[in-house]
């Protein structure tokens, strides 16, 4: 299978992986043939790229890390808690949510387990992507990937428990916020940012009160948007005053943020947001929980399809964790655009010659300016 753009996707064309709704439902399932219906669809549920069955690439699997079931198990959970409370907000009644931390716990174990026993897949992590910009699936996202460090950290399983629920909920706090504000499609004014920079207070506020969640796990909820230098909100910790699974989701949100779809603008190429942390090492983030993130991270995933510096173009079957920026790649098309018959591998790693120079599917990626990020991931 492989990877592309909705505006490159034709009627006839097999979908090669499930595609989930924002609460976790399933939207269309593998194999299922699109139609220019079936495609409207997807494009009103902003969903912006789909893996689709090619022969050329049939043998190429792209492996999810975590089983389907269990991204639904965990966004359903986030869905029912997220909407008690918005209705507790809408009719000012006091938050009762029994049993919260048993949930999450339940939910999270699931991914955990999951992720241990796919520990030779964790160097693929840019592949849990639905391709959903929801906040449950962002959710998700974060937790899987802040897990992925904290394994590679060596934590114990309540450890790893405490970091993963506090990673599901860390934006919970943003159920506060003005009704218009979260749904807005347009990038937040200055003074809307301002009132955004509480959803950390309200988080950890809400979750402090909870008797199963553990006051770590609220406390990522208040710091994750806290940096080293002071920076950060709502107190402008610093240094050590900042807890490590903080920072840990803090890496993963900004990196999970970047490379997403928004409204007002199209996601970060991976190394576009991979070389932004790599720059906020011991500035904003400890340098060793930045290695940790990063080496667990495929630049190229498999089943992306990119472009040669002679501008060949193919589809990432392999990829070495240790040489995450070589991958091997299947070659489809010839520098002039004819395909080639029949494709072959090429792995970059025994041609040094050759280089990735960019996606094929450029209309995802905004061409970024990688130093100007931080006004986009700080202050929300």
């Amino acid at each position: 299978m492989r990877l592309v753009s909705l505006r490159q996707v034709r009627p006839g064309m097999k979908l090669g992986r499930t595609i989930f709704t924002e609460d976790g439902k399933v939207l269309l399932g593998t194999g299922m043939v699109l139609t220019e219906r079936l495609i409207s669809g997807l494009t009103r549920s902003k969903v912006d790229a789909v893996y689709i069955d090619d022969p050329r690439t049939a043998d190429i699997q792209v492996e999810e890390v975590i089983r389907p079931q269990t991204r639904q198990i965990a966004v359903e959970a986030i869905e029912k808690t997220f909407k008690q409370i918005t209705n507790s907000n809408k009719l000012a009644r006091k938050i009762s949510l029994k049993e919260m931390g048993l949930h999450f716990q339940r939910a999270f174990s699931s991914i955990l387990d999951d992720l241990l026993l796919n520990k030779q897949m964790i160097g693929h992590l840019t592949n849990i992507s639905s391709h959903s910009p929801s906040m449950y699936h962002h959710a998700v996202n974060v937790a899987v990937l802040s897990t992925a460090v904290g394994m590679s950290l060596g934590y114990n399983r309540q450890r790893l428990m405490d970091l993963g629920v506090g990673a599901m909920l860390h934006d919970v706090g943003k159920l506060s916020l003005p009704e218009e504000m979260l749904t807005k499609e347009e990038q937040w004014t200055a003074e809307e940012k301002e009132i955004a920079k509480e959803h950390t207070r309200h988080g950890f506020n809400l979750l402090r009160k909870q008797h199963d969640i553990s006051l770590l796990s609220a406390h990522v909820c208040l710091q994750h948007h806290e940096r080293l230098n002071g920076s950060g909100y709502p107190q402008g910790l610093q240094g050590k005053q900042i807890h490590e699974y903080a920072q840990i989701v803090g890496i993963a949100d900004v990196f999970d943020s970047l490379t997403s779809p928004r409204p007002w603008r199209k996601r970060y190429m991976p190394q576009d947001a991979l070389e932004y942390l790599l720059g906020s090492g011991g500035h904003l983030f400890e340098h060793h929980l930045v290695n940790a993130f990063i080496k667990h991270i495929a630049v190229f995933p498999i089943g992306s399809s990119v472009v040669l510096g002679t501008g060949e173009v193919g589809v990432v079957s392999r990829v070495d964790p240790d040489y995450s920026h070589r991958p091997t790649v299947r070659i489809i098309k010839d520098g002039r655009g004819n395909d080639v018959i029949p494709p072959y591998d090429l792995d970059l790693k025994a041609n040094l010659q050759l280089f990735v120079v960019g996606f094929e599917d450029d209309d995802l990626f905004r061409m970024s300016d990688v130093s100007s990020t931080q006004t986009e991931t700080n202050p929300t």
